[in-house]
C-alpha cells in the first residue's frame, strides 16, 4: 500500500506492508489529499490510501520514504532516438558524410537498433541489407570493409591476399585474365590493388622499354589484365616496336624502299602478332605471268622489312 502522510506541514509518500496501519500521535494534522489518478500515474497497478497523520511507532522507524530511484524504476523508459547518436558519435557521422557512400543515406538506428547496456543488438548483420548477389555470400565482410562507416574507402587489408572476393564483383576482369593467361593472371588482385579503386602505375613494377616512355605509353600496347594481348594504337611510334623487334628495325633502317619510312602500325594494325598480306596494299602490281609463276611475293622480295629482288 502507498500512503500519503502530512509531517510538519509536508506531504510524504511511503509504502506500508500492513494495510491496517493507523496514523496516530500528538500534533498530527490532516493529510493533504492526493488524487487517486496522480497516485496511479506514479505507481501503476499498486494500492494506495490517504493517511491523516504520523505512523504509529515514530518517524525514524516507521516511515519508509520513496527515493528518486523508486520513481524512475516505475516510469516508462525513454526510447533511443536518431538525434541521440550525434551527442556522442560525431566522428562517425562526419566519416559517413565524407566517405560513407550509400551508407551515408541510412539512419543510424537502421544498423544500430540497440545500445548498451539496455540492449546487445548494437550492430546489425550485413546480410540483412546486402543480399541477392554472389559478393554478399562471402563471409567475414569486415575482412575487406574494415570500417562500415566508409565501406569502400576502408578497403582493404593489404596483409590479406584477395582474389575470389574481388572477382565476385569484377567478373569481367576474371574473364579477361582467364582468356589471356599471363603472369598478371597468377597474382592476387591485392598485389596491385592494395586499396579499392586504386590503379597502380605499370612502372612501379616494370621497367620501361625506353627511357622516354611514360605510364600512359604502357597502355598503348598492353591492357593491364591481359598484357600479352598486344594491340597497338594507330599513333604508336615505331621506336616502341623496335625495342623488341631489333632485327626488323635494322632491316627497315637499311632499306631504300618506302617501307623504311612508314610506321610499323601502318601495316601491323590488328592483334599482335599480325601479318598483313602484301596484296592488301599493293594488289597485283606485276604481269599475270609473273604472279602465276611466283605465288608468294617474298619468293622474290625475300623480306617485307628488307625488300630486294631475286636475281
Amino acid at each position: 500500500m502507498v500512503i500519503a502522510c502530512q509531517v510538519n506541514g509536508k506531504t510524504v509518500l511511503w509504502r506500508s506492508p500492513n494495510p491496517k496501519t493507523m496514523c496516530t500521535g500528538p500534533g498530527t494534522g490532516p493529510a493533504e489529499l492526493i488524487s487517486s489518478r496522480f497516485m496511479k500515474t506514479i505507481f501503476p497497478g499498486g494500492k494506495h490510501d490517504i493517511c491523516p497523520g504520523l505512523i504509529k511507532g515514530g518517524l525514524a522507524i516507521s516511515l519508509l520514504l520513496l527515493s528518486a530511484v523508486s520513481f524512475a524504476a516505475d516510469r516508462p523508459q525513454p526510447r533511443l532516438q536518431e538525434a541521440d547518436c550525434a551527442k556522442c558519435h560525431t566522428f562517425q557521422l562526419q566519416t559517413l558524410a565524407a566517405e560513407g557512400g550509400k551508407h551515408a543515406g541510412l539512419a543510424c538506428l537502421g544498423c544500430h537498433p540497440e545500445h548498451l547496456p539496455k540492449g546487445g543488438n548494437t550492430i546489425a548483420a550485413c546480410v540483412l541489407c546486402h543480399e541477392g548477389q554472389p559478393h554478399f555470400q562471402i563471409a567475414d565482410c569486415l575482412d575487406c570493409h574494415a570500417n562500415p562507416h566508409k565501406p569502400l574507402a576502408s578497403l582493404r587489408d593489404t596483409m590479406k591476399s584477395l582474389r575470389t572476393e574481388c572477382l565476385s564483383c569484377h567478373a569481367e576482369v576474371g574473364q579477361q585474365m582467364s582468356a589471356a593467361p599471363s603472369r598478371h593472371a597468377e597474382l592476387f588482385c591485392t598485389n596491385c590493388h592494395d586499396r579499392h579503386q586504386f590503379i597502380p602505375g605499370c612502372l612501379a613494377c616494370h621497367a620501361p622499354h625506353l627511357p622516354v616512355q611514360t605510364e600512359a605509353d604502357c597502355a598503348k600496347c598492353h591492357p593491364a589484365h591481359r598484357p600479352l594481348q598486344v594491340k597497338p594504337v594507330s599513333h604508336l611510334p615505331s621506336s616502341f616496336c623496335q625495342v623488341c623487334h631489333e632485327k626488323e628495325a635494322r632491316d627497315l633502317a637499311d632499306t631504300t624502299t618506302l617501307h623504311g619510312v612508314i610506321k610499323c602500325v601502318y601495316c601491323h594494325q590488328d592483334q599482335h602478332p599480325s601479318m598483313p598480306r602484301c596484296q592488301d596494299c599493293h594488289g597485283l602490281p606485276h604481269a599475270q605471268e609473273i604472279h602465276s609463276q611466283y605465288r608468294r611475293c617474298l619468293d622474290c622480295h625475300e623480306d617485307a622489312h628488307r625488300l630486294i629482288s631475286n636475281p
